[in-house]
């Protein structure tokens, strides 16, 4: 019996080896129609041009271009958060960026920083900002689409940013992570620990569970050895490293595969604690553990935005869009603009739902019949948190059958939790009617320069982006 087996297993695999042989020549096919060089020749014609560069250029911007799928994180000493890279799509294609943007929360303005040896083009990256050799920022995987959008590559490189130098390096260390995105990144006893994420090339997909760390002392990659209940593969979940070592995962999301050509996505609302094994010091071995929740909890919802706030083991979580599937090709999304505060300091980790105070009755006034001064409902914004405010930026929301792509800029005092200044308005809402079935029709000349290779970086945005 044992034999038979093996020998099915062994057809099984041959078919499915001959599947994506068939698979990828067609894909060939279509792309040699259209001369269309192959993604890995793309992206290495990217990286080379960047690297080509021999100077730092800063300029000032009004605000970055609107976006989606960036990163966006509190400088680790000046007073200033950043942003990377990112996708929009226009209508036609999706446009890939990997311009470097710092705002000045002081002074309420935007450096664009195009440096010498930058990564190319990206979206669903993650990024870490580091107080090491005078700051550093780092930046690992992500997504890049050809222009055809017949190509996805995901990225399995380490990049990492001088602060004070300007000057972008990749990092070569062996026995990393595989590419991905939708991964998710933190800083904890001075490694960066990388969890899940997932590939997607058109034809099939793979999500991880998998767990890494990378030593900021000796840059070497490690895979961490885990023991007990770990969760189940994802991507987009959120990740919060605590002061004592422990990590924080919660929800995320997944697809499976229903029938040949039907994958249902799955919103994960779970919550697991990885905890170093005692006597650990440099992150080799953690244990998983499920652990319960308190408090409000958010409803199930993916593609939302974290913040941590550092030294208190507490932090912040907004926005979101829950997709409820009413069949194969009917789908209702439902976004949402709710602010959440998770306390991990608690026994048991514990949700409080942030709710802003009403304005003062003269700015009530002031306000009759205009529009309440909040972020709107949206997904894949930016959310960075800096001298107790909160910033949002950008994300993606639908307006009829429309998806809209958005720049506005918002920022709350969380210690008055008073109201939500607007930094930066977007009147897109206003101005897209919603009986439209095309994606965004804005153009991306807000105020940011386009990605280095901005008329050939675009991908497809029916992936799973998380």
């Amino acid at each position: 019996m044992g034999k038979n087996k093996k020998k099915g297993a062994s057809r099984i695999e041959k078919a499915t080896a001959k599947k994506e042989k068939k698979i990828a020549q067609r894909i060939k096919k279509d792309i040699g129609k259209i001369g269309e060089p192959e993604v890995s020749t793309i992206v290495a014609h990217i990286e080379a041009k960047n690297k080509a560069k021999n100077k730092v250029t800063e300029t000032k911007i009004d605000n970055p271009s609107r976006r989606s799928n960036f990163t966006f994180v509190p400088h680790p000493d000046k007073d200033e958060i950043i942003l990377f890279g990112g996708e929009f799509h226009n209508g036609k294609n999706t446009i890939m960026y990997n311009d470097l943007i710092f705002y000045n929360i002081s002074h309420n303005t935007w450096t664009l920083v195009d440096a010498p040896g930058a990564p190319p083009s990206r979206s669903s990256h993650s990024a870490v900002s580091v107080a090491v050799d005078n700051g550093q920022l780092w930046i690992f995987g992500g997504e890049f689409a050809s222009p055809s959008e017949y190509q996805f590559y995901h990225y399995n490189d380490l990049w990492v940013f001088g602060l004070k130098n300007r000057n972008w390096t990749k990092v070569m260390a062996e026995g990393g992570p595989c590419g991905r995105s939708g991964h998710r990144m933190v800083l904890s006893k001075r490694h960066l620990v990388l969890f899940g994420g997932f590939q997607d090339n058109t034809h099939n997909y793979q999500y991880f569970n998998d767990l890494y760390a990378f030593s900021l002392a000796d840059y070497k990659w490690k895979t961490i050895k885990t023991s007990g209940q770990a969760p189940s593969p994802r991507s987009g979940c959120q990740m919060f490293a605590m002061d004592d070592g422990r990590i924080i995962v919660y929800g995320g999301y997944y697809k499976e595969k229903v029938k040949k050509d039907y994958d249902k996505g799955i919103i994960l609302i779970d919550m697991y604690m990885l905890t170093p094994e005692k006597g650990d010091t440099d992150c080799s071995n953690y244990r998983w553990s499920k652990v319960k929740q308190a408090g409000s909890l958010p409803t199930a919802r993916c593609s939302l935005s974290g913040s941590p706030i550092p030294g208190h083991n507490k932090a912040y979580v907004f926005g979101g869009v829950y997709d409820e599937e009413q069949g194969e090709d009917d789908l209702t999304s439902t976004f949402y603009n709710e602010l959440y505060m998770l306390d991990m300091e608690q026994n048991t980790p514990t949700w409080r739902f942030i709710s802003v105070k009403e304005l003062a009755s003269e700015e009530a006034q002031n306000l009759v019949n205009s529009e309440t001064p909040a972020p709107t409902p949206r997904s894949h914004s930016g959310l960075a948190f800096k001298h107790n405010t909160l910033f949002v930026y950008g994300g993606i929301v639908e307006k009829g059958s429309k998806s809209l792509t958005l720049s506005d800029f918002y920022s709350l005092d969380i210690k008055k939790l008073k109201k939500w200044n607007v930094i930066c308005n977007d009147d897109i809402l206003k101005t897209v009617t919603s009986d439209c079935s095309s994606d965004d029709s804005m153009s991306t000349g807000d105020s940011s320069s386009e990605s280095s290779e901005s008329d050939g970086s675009s991908s497809d945005g029916q992936m799973d982006t998380d």
